[in-house]
């Protein structure tokens, strides 16, 4: 569910969620100084804006995560993804 002005609910990734996390993979990857052999979106959260923010639970092996957010924006306003932020050294168990 949505909230105005907020952000949703956490849910698993999906198809879209996983490619817009694959395509961010070589940004968060020089942001943080890493290479990552695994890089799997596995839950996230949406908050509607002019266009998307989307907080990106990543999967990147060792049972280590990533959070990114990202902003897709609105197809009148292009097509460029915005890496926003990245956070390393997160669990499956933090919360988005």
């Amino acid at each position: 569910m949505m909230i105005c002005g907020g952000f949703g609910n956490s849910r698993p990734a999906d198809d879209e969620v996983k490619a817009i996390a694959l395509e961010m993979k070589p940004k968060v990857e020089q942001a943080l100084g890493e290479t990552y052999s695994e890089f799997e979106a596995v839950s996230f959260m949406t908050q509607a804006v002019a266009g998307t923010n989307y907080k990106i639970k990543v999967k990147v092996g060792n049972g280590k995560y990533v959070h990114i957010e990202v902003f897709v924006p609105l197809p009148c306003n292009g097509t460029e993804k915005k890496l926003r932020s990245q956070e390393a050294n997160k669990t499956l168990n933090d919360k988005l």
